[in-house]
């Protein structure tokens, strides 16, 4: 059916192991893919039509300390609607499938050390799939733009961050992407990878895990080392 992907959608959330099973032979990543390129768009161009630029900038600026007046000037010029819109807009359109593919070779490699022949196509469906619980966040980011005055800083716009929730790390430390990237959408698709693996493969649950975790371990991991040592 060509709307059981939409349906697959909510499935993938309520009902994991039954729908990563039924996807192995026909993954179908496009529509679900194009869900999470329009939500996505929408939400960040909303965001950016909605603010308050004179503030915006203010907070931008004050949140990196002090600066050289060249510095500030350059900063400035980037901060416009129209800048922000188009970087908004390629993040969007261009990054999501391209770490969509990146993952897919992951586990394509991940795949072949495991003993699996399923092929870069059905794993790059399979990194869109567990993806899907980014798709949770966008009510959440409506709720803060409605209620922000047009004053909403980047920093609290995804209320499931690390950052958001526990830390509260001003953008001028060194930790903030780190705290800010890191969210419970994250744990949610290792979650669902782990799931997903174990339907797709077959193999062990503490296998399944090992190879879910490990991309985020390595990745944090050296991002964290990186800020400890170097700052």
């Amino acid at each position: 059916m060509a709307t059981q992907p939409l349906f697959d959608i909510g499935n993938v959330i309520l009902a994991p192991s039954p729908t990563f099973a039924r996807l192995k032979d026909k993954p179908r990543p496009f529509i679900p893919l194009l869900v999470l390129i329009l939500m996505t768009l929408a939400v960040s161009c909303w965001y950016v039509s909605s603010l308050d630029f004179a503030w915006f900038r203010e907070h931008m600026m004050a949140a990196q300390g002090p600066m050289k007046p060249e510095a500030r000037a350059a900063m400035a010029q980037f901060l416009t609607p129209k800048t922000m819109m188009w970087s908004s807009g390629a993040g969007a359109v261009l990054g999501t499938p391209l770490i969509c593919a990146v993952v897919a070779l992951y586990y394509l490699l991940a795949g072949k050390a495991m003993g699996t022949g399923i092929g870069y196509g059905k794993w790059f469906g399979f990194a869109v799939w567990t993806s899907i619980p980014r798709l949770l966040t966008v009510p959440l980011s409506v709720l803060q733009i409605l209620t922000s005055g047009g004053r909403l800083a980047p920093e609290d716009m995804n209320m499931v961050s690390l950052n958001y929730l526990l830390l509260h790390v001003p953008m001028s430390s060194p930790w903030f992407g780190f705290a800010t990237n890191l969210d419970l959408t994250s744990v949610w698709s290792i979650a669902l990878a782990v799931l997903g693996l174990k339907a797709w493969t077959g193999r062990s649950t503490a296998a399944c895990v090992t190879v879910a975790v490990l991309p985020y371990a390595v990745v944090y991991g050296i991002w964290a080392a990186k800020i400890a040592f170097l700052g």
